[in-house]
């Protein structure tokens, strides 16, 4: 086995771990994560690089596993177009994308590189030949994305609540600021 052999193998086993932590898909086995992994292809992307533009359909069908580097996941802010919101900061392990590997829709985020990165990218087009080839290695994958993206949800609509809650406080407090300015205003 040449060295390039064994540096290939390594990856392949440190992506296939890096697939079943907490920040990926931590209920796949890690022979179903090998099996995943399978089916990946290595990409470099350069430090500076927006590798994924908010609202972007073309080209969106795939998702990423992060093995190297560190980036920042970013939403357009409300106030102003050329403002921007880092929601996230994520590093090896973290996956980015599985919504558009589903259904190939808008990317709901940006992502800048903030390092050189090395990720594990699974196209469409190998996701299905996956479920094709390993169909219940395939169900699990599926299975666990759910059950990711479940939690995500669960959570957002956590932060929506407490928002809901702040707004709500807020809103009363204004009143009452605008009844009391309104008590003390000199009748004439």
């Amino acid at each position: 086995m040449s060295t390039d052999d064994f540096s290939e193998l390594a990856l392949h086993e440190r992506a296939a771990r890096l697939l079943i932590t907490p920040s990926a898909l931590e209920e796949l086995s890690l022979e179903d994560a090998a099996q995943v992994v399978g089916y990946m292809s290595l990409r470099g992307i350069e430090a500076g690089t927006v590798f994924v533009r908010e609202g972007q359909t073309e080209g969106s069908d795939h998702m990423l596993l992060v093995l190297e580097g560190d980036l920042s996941v970013e939403n357009s802010s409300l106030q102003d177009d050329d403002d921007h919101l880092v929601v996230r900061l994520l590093g090896p392990g973290s996956l980015i994308g599985e919504l558009g590997l589903l259904d190939g829709g808008p990317r709901s985020a940006s992502c800048i590189a903030h390092s050189d990165l090395l990720v594990a990218v699974l196209a469409r087009e190998h996701f299905l030949q996956l479920l094709s080839d390993e169909p219940r290695v395939g169900a699990r994958l599926l299975l666990a994305m759910s059950k990711r993206m479940a939690d995500t949800l669960r959570e957002t609509t956590r932060k929506l609540k407490l928002f809901a809650q702040m707004n709500k406080v807020l809103s009363e407090e204004l009143s009452r600021v605008a009844r009391a300015e309104d008590e003390d205003w000199p009748r004439g």
